[in-house]
């Protein structure tokens, strides 16, 4: 679900974009409006316009057109366009309200996912399906799962294993970028900054403890890079961490993970609470790549 922070972020760049634009229009009207064979002309057509669309009168449309050709002429002479006369927005299509018909325009869109990639903390925006160069049959087809998870298709859950460098972190990486383009509020860690981070939630007052998970159960997308690297400390970071992941779950948030462990050493690594969320296949869409290092076959 969209944070509406973001959402009202979003909204307000798209009506400063209006006001703007409007604005610069006003004041080119307003020093125009200061000639007075400008502001006369302006008058007799507003005049007769009406006329002609009240009466039909064929000599007001007659006038009508002869100072719409002298307006343009005096356009010319002050050394304008009809582009400075009418608010030039950035987007044509709603004109920089953000909607169209009540749905959110394209602009909108774009503006939501610059706003979501900026604080997803995914640094390799060019991870993505569309760059990968991967050829293997087997991780295609994982790859093609993922993005259906992604998209709200299947599990909700990813859990990517595999040795070191078979191309995990990249997947798991287009995964972030593939939910940031689809609306989706994302945050991207490492397994090693999360357990700085239970241990920073740890050592602090109930107020900043609350921020810190909040803000890792609240977004929509959680991704952990290279779990199992987190430093373990005792009393700590297997509580925060069934913490988090129950929380998640019970939120019906979606949360990916990879890792260079088996399924064996997982189990071995965490208490069974949190290896039985990691691997429940009911939620959880566990794929192992295939070995080989992958980390060149990027375009």
């Amino acid at each position: 679900m969209m944070d509406n922070r973001i959402l009202s972020q979003a909204q307000r760049t798209i009506a400063a974009r209006k006001a703007a634009a409007e604005e610069a229009c006003e004041r080119t009207l307003e020093k125009l409006n200061g000639y007075a064979d400008w502001k006369n002309c302006l008058h007799d057509l507003k005049s007769a316009q009406v006329k002609w669309a009240l009466y039909g009168d064929e000599q007001a449309r007659n006038a009508a057109e002869k100072l719409q050709k002298q307006r343009a002429l005096l356009l010319k002479k002050y050394r304008l366009t009809e582009k400075d006369v009418t608010p030039q927005y950035s987007c044509p299509i709603c004109c920089d309200t953000g909607y169209v018909d009540g749905v959110q325009c394209q602009c909108l869109k774009k503006e939501l996912r610059r706003l979501l990639a900026g604080q997803s903390n995914v640094t390799n925006v060019n991870y993505t399906f569309g760059n990968s160069a991967e050829t293997d049959e087997r991780n295609l087809a994982i790859a093609k799962k993922a993005q259906k998870v992604c998209r709200g298709d299947a599990l909700k859950n990813i859990l990517l294993t595999g040795k070191t460098g078979n191309g995990k972190t990249y997947l798991l990486t287009s995964c972030a970028n593939l939910c940031t383009e689809l609306g989706k509020s994302v945050l991207f860690v490492t397994a090693y900054s999360l357990g700085s981070l239970f241990m920073e939630a740890y050592l602090s007052d109930l107020a900043s403890q609350k921020a810190i998970m909040d803000n890792l159960t609240e977004v929509d997308v959680l991704a952990i890079d290279d779990l199992g690297t987190e430093s373990v400390y005792k009393n700590v970071t297997g509580q925060y961490m069934f913490s988090l992941i129950n929380e998640r779950i019970s939120r019906g948030k979606q949360t990916f993970y990879s890792t260079n462990l088996t399924l064996q050493q997982l189990r071995d690594a965490y208490d069974e609470r949190i290896f039985s969320r990691l691997v429940d296949r009911n939620n959880t869409f566990v794929a192992q790549l295939s070995d080989g290092d992958k980390r060149i076959l990027t375009r």
